[in-house]
């Protein structure tokens, strides 16, 4: 945008003290507005007017730009465009299409621990990613081709939580034959997946970690100034 002195002089000295006051009276704020920011967002629409009233070679006053602009932040109008469809954008959110929470807004309590749940550890999935569980199922294809009819059936159990008694009758072998199934099943499984295949299913993901350091460290803030 073109600024020459006779617009640069307008704009600072008349139009900037009219924004100032009407911003700190009749804009609102949204998110994370501050008057500062509001103000140079106001100028550059200002200029913008300014060059575009001026290219049409008509004139205008600084009550008038000032007006129009006052009038485009009221609503929600930025420097930037004016985007409804954008739910962190200021229009968005004064025409109520949207709202924004904090990750760390309090919206349950869990019954188990009578500790408050937040909306970031409500809307996370508990199960694992695409990406992981597109590995495991890699890993445990190559893992399942190897095995016979009997130790295929000891897995499901184990996956389903099943006693291994009912495979006896099944296949018709004893029970200390299953179990020497089930110790085959073991070495195969940590032949092909490693030693700490059993810590790597049972840990949590990374962000659980850093979840719960952080609640630990907020209850023991908190403990330490009630004593």
């Amino acid at each position: 945008m073109l600024m020459n002195p006779s617009t640069e002089n307008l704009l600072l000295r008349e139009v900037q003290p009219r924004l100032r006051n009407a911003i700190a009276n009749t804009v609102p704020r949204v998110g994370c507005d501050d008057e500062a920011e509001l103000l140079q967002d106001g100028l550059a629409i200002a200029l913008h007017l300014l060059n575009g009233r001026r290219r049409s070679r008509k004139n205008v006053t600084a009550a008038n730009v000032a007006y129009y602009t006052v009038k485009y932040l009221r609503s929600g109008r930025r420097s930037t465009g004016y985007r409804k469809a954008d739910p962190l954008h200021p229009a968005s959110q004064l025409n109520g299409h949207s709202r924004v929470h904090s990750l760390e807004e309090r919206v349950a309590i869990d019954r188990s621990t009578d500790e408050p749940l937040t909306l970031g550890e409500m809307l996370p999935a508990r199960d694992d990613d695409p990406a992981t569980q597109a590995c495991r199922r890699l890993d445990w294809g190559s893992v399942i081709q190897k095995l016979d009819a009997i130790t295929r059936a000891v897995l499901l159990c184990l996956a389903t939580s099943e006693e291994l008694n009912g495979l006896v009758r099944r296949f018709r072998k004893s029970r200390s034959t299953i179990q020497n199934q089930k110790d085959r099943l073991a070495r195969l499984i940590k032949a092909h997946l490693g030693e700490d295949i059993l810590r790597q299913i049972q840990e949590q993901p990374g962000w659980h970690n850093d979840m719960n350091v952080t609640r630990e460290k907020l209850a023991c803030r908190w403990e330490r100034s009630i004593t």
